[in-house]
């Protein structure tokens, strides 16, 4: 851009407004300083520089105010929401002053939340900062990663906190996803289905325009991250100026005619008297004019925006962190399991009812969506704060064992019942737990213990005699339609499933051990250990993997419907095939006593060609991923160990992916439960069991040199305990994925009420025409069954019947 001043002598000069040198400290456009024309204004008070000021255009800078707020991190819950009270008594003290225009609440409402509940009498004042527009809040409940929740935990978190936001006064949103590590492409979709049509992001977004347009939704990439904290010092406003100056340029390298600037970092309190600060700031600052306002303004000033599809797991300029896919794994199983539970079976049993029982429900939902704040479900916190996460896993899953159990009393039915809440037909085995002798049915297990007809009466309490045995049965079923009621008659017959120590095998799959090795069709299946010198953060090989040996094999379960061959492994670990008579895939249950320190264990899965591509679950729909087969992060790291120039960079590249359920490649899929983290190297395909580190963030950690957080020991990441997995192997192909997932998860209740010779009958349950799709989720609200759907592009919500 070239400005053109008429001088008093009557010539035109042009004068460039693109950054200048920074050799002269006493001329900032020294080539200029010595034309003739301009030298008798050297002479005058106001001094060069600063008369050229007026004619030099800056670039507009938009900046807003905002603190990042974990929940619980390096610190308990506790101890943060003293520290939040401290921070939010000064902002409001600062917006009521006049003496920042307004403050950005970091896109989470349970912040506020919790400090209104040790400062009730401060609401009023809250609510007409709101009103005035110098507050804003919302739209999540708590700031949730998108790669390891479920489309509809997500989606409950933004209800949750639009509806708190709204009580508040409210009606303004954007999707603010700052700190997450990385974004599912979902999560786009997942915003516009709650009527989010703006998002702010940061990590993995690589080196790509500040201005998007991101899977149809307009998409803001924080160039700098919101780590900007300078204005904070205690420095002379020249000299903060040459910082915010330097980062200033890095962001207008990726933006348009404004910039967009985030002032503030993790749980830092409101920079003080920022208005003062940022007009001192202003008079040094030489190609940019910074005006503190909100992101909804600058969204306002956007003009073009490049367009851009997938997922957001670029690390070349910020931290992705990929290691918290494997962090504390105990912990995502049971996020995994509790999440199937409470969306896919509970929620829509209690639509039955008439949402009865959707006040605890909803309690759950806050619970569970609680652990899912960022730092909680990666696992990269504190021990007692995981400890408060299991607690809280404890309550959801306590709710949901009772209002099951409470829904299938009520249940008007007599005989043996069986609910199938799968988008799919289903055939092949349910359980059934009981008193009752069941015939036809294979018994798994019996222990002594209360029936729930003696735990749920409001006038008895049950005592010793009241004992009595309890059977866990398996059932065949067959043909029960999606989302259908069944009453069912087990009959014996005689199936294809054989079991021997050297293998097990159906009609559809065989799975066989051969001279210590395990196959199933032309994949081997092996367990690795190797050592691990990262963190909660990132994973670190220090060597190379090593095969463990199988020490022996035993039959521990042989039936007609299903059968179990336990393989013991080196390592004290344990590791069940179960095959059912008629199941596609054989699935495993591995038992890790865990007894050493720093390393990771994997189920590696040796295919028929490298690996140059996978289809995994993302968080709806899949994620279709290229690899490089060749690349290995150990021998990156080796690399950049010997090699001092090479590490001065962010985060080394890493060969693991994230998933949901499942995923594909080269003919084999795997399904797991609580399994995020999958790794790509030649013509394997690694799934993550247990990984055992000590610190939070190890500043010697080979995969990233600079910390990512307090060097903090954390001696329960270590998992010193026994751990249990589950997975599957299944030759199918992806297109099949769902339905094996959700058999695998079971979609299935089953119960027996005063046993009766009637006939075998299904009905359905709810009435879906007119959608499309797969269902996510089913509930009762405001006197109507709604139903979730995903249709490959938008996630909409449905009225069904009953």
């Amino acid at each position: 851009m070239r400005t053109n001043m008429k001088l008093s002598s009557g010539k035109l000069l042009q004068v460039s407004s693109r950054p200048v040198s920074q050799k002269s400290a006493s001329c900032p456009l020294p080539y200029i300083c010595s034309h003739p024309t301009i030298q008798p204004f050297k002479k005058l008070k106001i001094g060069f520089s600063n008369f050229l000021k007026g004619f030099i255009m800056k670039k507009l800078v938009i900046a807003y105010l905002h603190t990042h707020w974990d929940r619980e991190w390096y610190r308990d819950k506790e101890e943060f929401n003293l520290r939040l009270l401290e921070v939010v008594d000064e902002i409001l003290g600062e917006l009521e002053n006049h003496c920042a225009p307004c403050f950005y609440f970091d896109g989470q409402t349970s912040a506020l939340e919790d400090y209104l509940k040790f400062r009730p009498q401060n609401c009023e004042r809250i609510k007409n900062l709101i009103k005035e527009r110098k507050l804003f809040i919302g739209p999540f409940f708590a700031s949730a990663d998108s790669l390891l929740t479920s489309a509809i935990s997500l989606k409950k978190n933004l209800e949750m906190g639009i509806e708190y936001s709204k009580n508040f006064g409210e009606s303004e949103f954007i999707g603010y996803l700052s700190d997450t590590f990385g974004h599912s492409k979902a999560i786009t979709d997942i915003l516009k289905s709650v009527g989010i049509n703006e998002a702010v992001l940061w990590r993995g977004a690589g080196k790509i325009p500040a201005d998007l347009i991101w899977n149809r939704l307009n998409t803001t990439r924080l160039v700098q991250g919101y780590f900007m904290d300078a204005l904070h010092l205690d420095l002379p406003y020249e000299k903060r100026a040459e910082t915010v100056e330097a980062i200033l340029e890095k962001i207008a390298k990726y933006s348009g005619d404004t910039l967009l600037l985030p002032i503030g970092a993790d749980h830092l309190a409101v920079l003080k008297d920022a208005n003062k600060t940022i007009e001192e700031v202003n008079k040094h600052l030489k190609n940019f004019e910074i005006k503190l306002s909100s992101p909804f303004e600058y969204i306002k000033t956007v003009k073009k925006r490049e367009e851009t599809e997938g997922e957001m797991l670029d690390n070349s300029t910020t931290y992705t962190l990929p290691g918290v896919y494997s962090s504390r794994i105990y912990q995502k199983v049971k996020n995994a399991k509790l999440q199937w539970e409470l969306s896919r079976i509970v929620e829509p049993l209690d639509a039955l009812t008439g949402g009865k029982y959707k006040p605890s429900l909803e309690y759950a939902y806050k619970e569970l969506i609680k652990n899912h704040a960022h730092d909680s479900l990666y696992g990269c916190s504190i021990d007692p704060v995981h400890k408060q996460v299991d607690a809280r896993f404890d309550k959801v899953s306590q709710v949901l064992e009772g209002v099951k159990k409470r829904i299938i009393r009520d249940y008007g039915s007599q005989g043996i019942g069986v609910f199938n809440l799968s988008n799919f037909e289903y055939s092949g085995l349910v359980k059934l737990v009981t008193q009752e002798k069941i015939e036809n049915a294979q018994v798994v297990s019996e222990y002594k213990g209360f029936t729930d007809d003696k735990l749920f009466d409001k006038r008895q309490i049950p005592v010793t005699e009241d004992i009595t045995t309890v059977y866990e049965y398996l059932i065949p079923v067959k043909n029960l339609p999606p989302f259908t009621f069944s009453t069912v008659k087990p009959e014996y017959f005689e199936t294809l499933l054989n079991i021997s120590e050297k293998g097990i095998s159906n009609a559809d799959m065989k799975l066989e051990i051969v001279n210590g090795e395990i196959y199933a069709g032309d994949v081997k299946l092996k367990l690795t250990d190797r050592s691990d010198a990262g963190d909660s953060y990132n994973f670190a090989p220090s060597d190379e993997p090593r095969e463990l040996k199988i020490v022996n094999t035993k039959i521990i379960e042989k039936g007609h419907l299903r059968v179990r061959l336990r393989i013991y492994f080196e390592e004290n670990i344990k590791l069940d095939a179960v095959l059912n008579y008629n199941s596609k895939y054989v699935e495993f249950e591995c038992t890790i006593d865990n007894k050493k320190k720093n390393h990771k264990l994997s189920a590696v899965f040796e295919l028929r060609e490298p690996v140059s591509r996978t289809i995994a679950e993302d968080t709806l729909g899949f994620a279709g991923r290229e690899h490089d087969p060749n690349y290995s992060l150990f021998e990156e790291v080796k690399r950049v160990q010997s090699n001092p120039e090479l590490q001065k960079r962010q985060e080394l590249k890493t060969n693991s992916y994230p998933m949901q359920r499942f995923v594909w490649a080269e003919g084999a899929g795997v399904i797991t439960e609580g399994l995020n983290d999958y790794e790509i190297y030649k013509n394997t395909l690694s799934v993550t069991l247990l990984r055992a580190t000590g610190l939070i963030s190890n500043p010697k950690n080979p995969a990233r040199l600079v910390s990512a957080g307090p060097p903090l020991e954390v001696p329960d990441l270590q998992c010193l305990c026994e751990n249990k997995v589950r997975f599957a192997l299944c030759l199918d192909e992806p297109e099949n994925m769902y339905k094996h997932a959700e058999s695998f998860y079971d979609s299935t209740v089953a119960f027996v009420k005063n046993s009766s010779d009637g006939e075998s009958s299904t009905k359905p349950l709810f009435n879906f025409e007119g959608t499309e799709g797969l269902l996510y989720g089913l509930k009762k609200e405001n006197n109507k069954v709604i139903a979730t759907f995903y249709d490959g592009k938008n996630l909409k919500d449905r009225e069904v019947s009953m």
